[in-house]
């Protein structure tokens, strides 16, 4: 009897735990998040808003290579001036721009195959500032997931990626009208879903505050060197495997012809590998959530970088057998990149939230690398594509290419002892978690060594004269220490503190 009463107490406890990582503001920044995605899908991975253009292919991949080379110069921008644009990142009128933006510069694409001077000026208008807005918005979401405690963001983005597969199968089907409704509307949907879920989960007030702690490298020298470490693995990695996945893609494309066919068996296929990418991720998410060793994530990572090797030595297939459609290599090519960029969300996130407050310069940065890779990846397709005719030769060299870059990246630029050092930064057990979740309150809301020493004895409950015996300081300095922190957290009460603390937990 004791047994069973001890068995259900501990499922009322889990079944509490897994409600509190699902919960409703939790799931609604997933689903911005999942906006955010689906638009880059909608706009430049079909030819959905080009499709009744006589030149639609060539005006999309127009407005794809200016907003693209736009998005990782922005971000490369931000990197540099990070400590300038921290003052107006998060603020209540970029909440409102970005998103207004983004869907005027879809709305932009739509024109774009006007004749004349007027088309050109649409393709150039839609291109810069779809890559501005786009930026800027991939910004936003870096620093909320940053803010967010471990499995809620691993939440927030299996969410967004899930969401945003199934959202792109359907759009497929779209004319191209809808299409451009569909796509303009994401963005401003997506800024709704997001400000519900920061504001629901107390993050508003932080950000009116005070919208990012002063961006400063870590202290320690040993976490500087760390951090420059991951922040060039992460890079490289992205950076290849951006390559390898945007030229197979646009070969197989190339091959596919979609540009003159239906896309009904593509649509059928991404259905298909929807739901597969749907299991992966919460697989994935699982592995990371749960994780008191690194076997999950890196068995995850095998697994995702295997997929992406079998999507580039398939591409002289279809060419080879002719009876053999493009459509499945592609399908499982978009769906490991797919899951590889979650993982690296994850990831890239977790490494944030741990070097808080110099989170956009390493997001910023990381992103540069991660716009630029799939950009060399189009350009070195479209030279194959130069001729106008893919041989068996050129599709060997692409493919032979791909594998050895993508065999480089796993085997020296991010591996699994990176991906180890990288889960080491996350908080994965009890031991140790209430330390970690007071220091990142510390980094984030700028306390000093001092007021971080303060806070912590507070947190666990201790008074006034413990802490000035424990501390060897006056009555009126722990006072004035207790009040600092208060204001600088936005709090009045111990227990507002404690509550501040515990919503860092992962």
């Amino acid at each position: 009897m004791t047994g069973s009463v001890v068995e259900s107490g501990r499922l009322r406890s889990r079944w509490r735990y897994v409600k509190g990582m699902i919960s409703l503001p939790v799931v609604s920044i997933g689903v911005a998040f999942g906006c955010a995605l689906s638009w880059v899908m909608m706009a430049f991975q079909c030819l959905g808003i080009f499709h009744d253009f006589p030149n639609g292919e060539a005006l999309m991949d127009e407005v794809y290579l200016i907003s693209i080379v736009v998005t990782a110069a922005t971000l490369g921008f931000i990197a540099v001036f990070h400590k300038q644009v921290r003052s107006i990142l998060g603020t209540n009128a970029m909440r409102v721009v970005i998103p207004s933006v983004l869907a005027a510069s879809t709305v932009l694409m739509y024109a774009s195959g006007a004749p004349g001077a007027a088309g050109t000026v649409a393709v150039w208008a839609s291109g810069v500032l779809s890559g501005v807005s786009s930026a800027f918005f991939l910004m936003y979401f870096g620093v909320v997931l940053s803010m967010l405690p471990l499995r809620e963001s691993i939440v927030a983005i299996a969410t967004g990626y899930g969401l945003s597969t199934v959202v792109f199968s359907l759009y497929l089907f779209f004319s191209p009208f809808e299409a451009t409704i569909c796509a303009a509307t994401t963005a401003p949907l997506g800024a709704v879903f997001l400000y519900y879920g920061v504001r629901t989960l107390g993050l508003q007030k932080q950000q009116e505050k005070d919208p990012l702690p002063p961006q400063e490298m870590p202290a320690n020298p040993a976490d500087r060197k760390l951090l420059r470490r991951l922040t060039i693995a992460f890079s490289l990695c992205m950076f290849v495997a951006g390559i390898a996945y945007e030229l197979s893609r646009t070969l197989y494309v190339q091959m596919g012809a979609f540009a003159q066919e239906t896309v009904a068996g593509y649509a059928i296929s991404q259905v298909i590998v929807t739901t597969i990418v749907a299991l992966g991720s919460m697989v994935l998410a699982l592995a990371l959530a749960a994780a008191r060793s690194s076997w999950g994530p890196q068995l995850c990572y095998r697994l995702t970088v295997f997929f992406l090797l079998l999507g580039v030595l398939l591409l002289p297939a279809p060419l080879l057998l002719p009876e053999l459609s493009v459509i499945w290599p592609l399908a499982i090519n978009n769906a490991s990149f797919l899951c590889l960029n979650m993982m690296m969300w994850v990831l890239l996130t977790g490494t944030c939230r741990r070097f808080f407050t110099t989170c956009l310069r390493t997001f910023a940065s990381i992103r540069c690398a991660w716009a630029a890779g799939p950009l060399c990846g189009m350009l070195v397709g479209r030279w194959l594509l130069a001729d106008g005719q893919l041989t068996a030769p050129s599709l060997f060299v692409a493919a032979l290419i791909c594998a050895s870059l993508l065999v480089i990246m796993e085997s020296f630029v991010f591996t699994e002892r990176t991906l180890g050092r990288t889960l080491d930064l996350m908080p994965t057990s009890q031991q140790g978690h209430f330390q970690e979740s007071c220091r990142r309150v510390a980094e984030r809301y700028g306390l000093t060594e001092r007021e971080l020493e303060v806070m912590v004895l507070f947190a666990k409950g201790r008074t006034l004269p413990y802490v000035q015996k424990e501390l060897y300081l006056s009555k009126s300095t722990v006072s004035t220490h207790r009040q600092h922190i208060y204001q600088k957290l936005g709090v009045h009460t111990s227990q507002e503190m404690i509550d501040l603390i515990q919503r860092e937990r992962g």
